[in-house]
């Protein structure tokens, strides 16, 4: 009986869990984590087909794919500790190295630590097996769009959790959207 109370609790919460934006299916953050989220903007050029960001320890890499030619965006749980931009993979082989820029990601625990945009520009060649023009990088505080981004695809994340900007300027407009949450004119 025990064992058939436990899979109808399962169910009841699995279906929760496809019809609610409460945070149901959120899953647990232990002490030392905290949500990543990952923002890239195409500006001109070549699609990657992935990217990957470096932090200390084994195999702690993360790969992010699914790079669409416009915004994109990745939320993950993930320990807390600083994220460096490694790489930009233009194809399995070639890559460009990002990892000197020191664009960095502080992620601290029990929150979504956001620290600006990733925009690129490329100019390749006509059958986008080498660069011609080079490739630009900047990393800049977008955090409206985040914001924006948050609300719309994660309200359950958000409404649990806090946004965090953790990049090198102070930059105080994820309080002030919080503050004015309800008191638009």
């Amino acid at each position: 009986m025990n064992q058939y109370r436990q899979w109808v609790l399962g169910v009841f919460g699995m279906a929760l869990c496809g019809v609610s934006t409460l945070g149901y299916c959120l899953p647990k953050l232990s002490d030392d984590e905290g949500y990543i989220l990952v923002a890239m903007k195409i500006e001109q050029g070549y699609v990657p087909s992935h990217i990957t960001l470096d932090t200390d320890g084994w195999l702690s890499d993360l790969r992010f794919e699914d790079v669409t030619s416009n915004y994109n965006y990745w939320l993950e749980v993930v320990d807390a500790g600083s994220y460096t931009w490694d790489r930009v993979y233009l194809a399995k082989q070639t890559y460009i190295d990002i990892s000197e820029q020191d664009y960095v990601i502080n992620v601290e625990a029990g929150k979504i630590n956001y620290a600006g945009h990733l925009s690129m520009y490329t100019e390749m060649n006509g059958s986008l097996n080498f660069l011609i023009g080079g490739a630009r990088f900047y990393f800049n505080n977008k955090a409206s769009q985040a914001l924006e981004y948050m609300e719309a695809s994660h309200p359950e994340v958000l409404a649990q959790y806090n946004l965090n900007y953790t990049g090198k300027e102070k930059d105080h407009f994820f309080e002030y959207a919080k503050a004015i949450e309800g008191n638009q004119l």
